[in-house]
Parts: structure tokens; C-alpha cells; sequence
């Protein structure tokens, strides 16, 4: 089994009876009609955003204006799943959001301050096979990291304890950011399926996808025909932001957010709910093809997983 093969395996394990029908998220589940018509999206422009950091080594955050958007994908998007229709609008109320994705430092710094143990198991994938390993951790999740590469194998779980800390330093409310609040900072103000636009060819000046240089690692890869120079992981910020300044929203590592995975299409995405449901996740990975790296591909999965190709972002109430 090749590393391609291994991960659509893995999805197709982990993704099965997510509540929509019991079937992987995409051309099985419920379709959109065929003869709707979504609206244009009101394109947001990029204000002068305000950066700030509410400590020295806190996460640098971008605060965004509140907007209407169109959330998911259109009918006539090939690339689209069911799982992300159907398309409609949503509107968001200001906050802020990480410039980035937080780094391996920044969680080491957590750990060691807190003295918190995530514990020592995360599924990977390696040598073709994937599954739960006892002896991975964010520290250790299967292939090299620098200190400013995202972090991995972390858990909606876990990435709760670290916003608990922060929150105490900080007097702030730090958070998970909505599903619904992700999407509209992932597009930049873009209606396209990614926010460089629709086609995916030259996805690596802006994203760390499943890219030439994984294929030479796997050999039988398919991969977006650029080569973004990492195999893993890369550093965080190391590809062009998008039209709110912001990095990696998608690629690199998938982003928790802390919708539950139901109530698509509905108000319960613009909140935090279901704490002991499934949990959606966001934006595709540095092993994932141009299909699942788009701003309205979605998944899900309960929240005590760890996963070494899933990190997270914060957000914050304005």
C-alpha cells in the first residue's frame, strides 16, 4: 500500500457514520438540488486589519470585520461533496482570528508552563500504514518538525486545555473559532473554492499540499503538479496569505474548529456546541490532493482523536 492509498483507507475508516446518512462525506450523502441557484457571494473587501498580541509570546491575532458570505459549495462546483452543500448564507459577526496556525513552540510552551501530558497516542500514517500509535505525541508525530511547524497530534481536547491556560494569562476569551467563522476567514473575501482561486494549479506558492516533493518521498503519490519544497509540514507562514492577511488557512495541517459536526445549513454553525459531539475540521493537509484543499471542504471526528496531519488556530471575541 502506497501513501496515497494508506490515507484514503484511513478516511475512509475514521469518516464512516458521521450522522449524515452513515457514509463517508461526499458523492453518497444527500444531494443539493441541481436546479438551484446560488446567489452571488457579497465579496467582503480587506479593511485595514488590526494585528495584535495580547502578550509577548501570545499568538499574533488578526481581527476581521463582521460580514455575510455564502457558506459551502455551489451545485455547480465538480469538486464539491455533498457534505458541504448546501450553499447559503451566513452571516458573521466580528472577531479576531491567529495569523497562523499555533506552532509546535507555542504548544511546547504551553505544556511545560501548564505541565499538561496530551498523552501518547496519535494516528499516522507510516511506512504505508496507518493506525494508532502509543508512541506518538505532538512532540513526536512521525516525521521531522522544526519548532515553528504546526502543531500535531493534538486534540480538540487538547487544544480546549491550552485555551483554558491562555485565557488565565491573558484575562482574554480565547476560543476555537466556529465553522462558520473559519470559512469566512479561509476565503479572504474570495466567492472561489480556494482563495487564490477555483482551478488548483499553482496551489504551492500559497498552500502545503500533497505536492512533488511528497511524490518523491511515496514514489505512487498523486500529487498537485508544483512542488511546494516540504514534504511534511511546513513552517507556519511560509506560503502567501490570503486577501485578510492571514496564513495557512488552507493546507499544511486541517484546523479544529469547535462546531459540532451537525446543524449544517443552520444557525447551530455560528455557535459552539455539542462539547461531547464529533467536531468539524477545516482546510486540508500537506497530504491531501487539490479536492480536499478548498475552502469549503469539511470533516469530522470526535474529540478526544489526535491526528498528525490536524493542528489548530485560535480565535477571539473582539
Amino acid at each position: 500500500m502506497n501513501l496515497r492509498q494508506g490515507w484514503v483507507l484511513l478516511f475512509s475508516v475514521l469518516f464512516i457514520n458521521t450522522g449524515h446518512g452513515e457514509t463517508l462525506p461526499g458523492k453518497t450523502g444527500q444531494a443539493a438540488s441541481s436546479k438551484s441557484k446560488p446567489a452571488p457571494l457579497r465579496k467582503v473587501r480587506n479593511r485595514a486589519a488590526k494585528h495584535f498580541r495580547d502578550c509577548a509570546d501570545c499568538p499574533e491575532m488578526v481581527a476581521l470585520p463582521g460580514g455575510v458570505y455564502l457558506m459551502g459549495s455551489p451545485v455547480t462546483d465538480q469538486e464539491g461533496q455533498d457534505y458541504e452543500k448546501p450553499r447559503h448564507e451566513v452571516k458573521v459577526s466580528g472577531f479576531a482570528i491567529g495569523k497562523y496556525e499555533i506552532s509546535k513552540a507555542q504548544f511546547a510552551a504551553f505544556v511545560e508552563a501548564a505541565n499538561y501530558n496530551p498523552g501518547n497516542e496519535c494516528w499516522t500514517m507510516e511506512a504505508g500504514k496507518g493506525e494508532m500509535r502509543s508512541n506518538r505525541n505532538w512532540s513526536a508525530p512521525g516525521y521531522p518538525q522544526d519548532s515553528d511547524h504546526p502543531a500535531t497530534c493534538v486534540s480538540v481536547d487538547d487544544a480546549e486545555v491550552y485555551i483554558k491556560w491562555l485565557n488565565q494569562k491573558t484575562g482574554k476569551h480565547y476560543r476555537l473559532p466556529t465553522e462558520a467563522e473559519w470559512e469566512y476567514a479561509a476565503r479572504g473575501g474570495s466567492a472561489a473554492a480556494r482563495f487564490w482561486g477555483d482551478n488548483p494549479d499553482g496551489a504551492c506558492k500559497y498552500a502545503n499540499v500533497a505536492d512533488l516533493s511528497l511524490q518523491k518521498a511515496d514514489g505512487k503519490v498523486t500529487p498537485h503538479n508544483c512542488d511546494d519544497g516540504y514534504v511534511f509540514t511546513a513552517p507556519v507562514g511560509s506560503y502567501a496569505a490570503n486577501g485578510f492577511g492571514l496564513y495557512d488557512m488552507l493546507g499544511n495541517v486541517w484546523e479544529w474548529t469547535c462546531s459540532a459536526d451537525s446543524g449544517y445549513g443552520s444557525s447551530e454553525e455560528e455557535k459552539c456546541t455539542g462539547l461531547l459531539s464529533r467536531r468539524i475540521y477545516r482546510g486540508g493537509s500537506w497530504i491531501n490532493t487539490a479536492d480536499y484543499v478548498r475552502s469549503p471542504s469539511r470533516y469530522g471526528y470526535i474529540p478526544s482523536f489526535r491526528f498528525n496531519n490536524v493542528g489548530f488556530r485560535l480565535a477571539r471575541d473582539n
